[in-house]
């Protein structure tokens, strides 16, 4: 079965040589997709509440290698209600040449020349330049090794310390209970599971954004009909 353009592009990032050829692929598109189906998992627990487990904090989408290894993320995304708050990605690729990377979304309200300090539990932290931001975030990066996976293993929290703009703490706790399991264990989305999943969440996601832009621009139109009319 041919594959969509979303889906090679995903298959080239996860079975790359080298990490930073594909760094900006990375950014685009693997983390970027992976963000819809979390909203989409949140969206459904707002609907219909229910006892979780540690794992459903954790998505995992893996794809085998020729070697019949396999190159997974695992992501968990935090939320306060329906709003996203920021975000955690490993990805293992035993055939790229830096195995393990790690990356953390913070909010756009940061303060840059701060960066990022990643720190485990009272491990010694880790501070970091942020890597780039977009229209939704800010992002930071660490070529990571199995210390650090082992520590996330054993680890409770995860902290990501930012500051922003009026220079007071930016914090963001990754719950690391369940990351054991997943990362370890068999369960996993496919990339093309992954793809039939999220592509319901874009046009939802879609039709959101016309409708946000559509109130915005019926603001605007009142805003301007009340300035004219004084």
């Amino acid at each position: 079965m041919a594959r969509s353009r979303c889906q090679l592009k995903a298959l080239r990032i996860f079975t790359g040589n080298t990490m930073y050829k594909n760094m900006k692929k990375i950014i685009t598109l693997a983390f970027a997709c992976v963000v819809g189906l979390n909203s989409a998992i949140a969206f459904a627990q707002e609907e219909q509440p229910k006892e979780r487990n540690p794992e459903d904090n954790w998505l995992k989408v893996c794809d085998e290698l020729s070697s019949g290894e396999r190159a997974c993320i695992v992501r968990q995304v935090v939320y306060a209600g329906t709003t996203k708050l920021g975000a955690f990605t490993l990805r293992d690729d035993p055939s790229a040449e830096n195995r393990f990377f790690a990356q953390a979304e913070m909010p756009l309200a940061v303060l840059l020349p701060f960066g990022l300090t990643w720190q485990i539990d009272n491990t010694k932290p880790i501070r970091m330049p942020f890597v780039t931001c977009d229209p939704t975030k800010c992002t930071g990066q660490l070529v990571v090794n199995e210390a650090f996976v082992g520590a996330l293993k054993r680890g409770a929290k995860l902290t990501l310390l930012a500051k922003n703009r009026a220079n007071k703490d930016l914090k963001i706790s990754i719950d690391l209970n369940g990351f054991t399991a997943v990362y370890e264990g068999e369960e996993a989305l496919t990339p093309e599971q992954f793809q039939s999943q999220s592509t319901g969440q874009s046009a939802l996601e879609q039709q959101l954004q016309q409708a946000a832009e559509k109130l915005r621009q019926e603001k605007s139109g009142g805003d301007a009909n009340s300035e004219n009319s004084n």
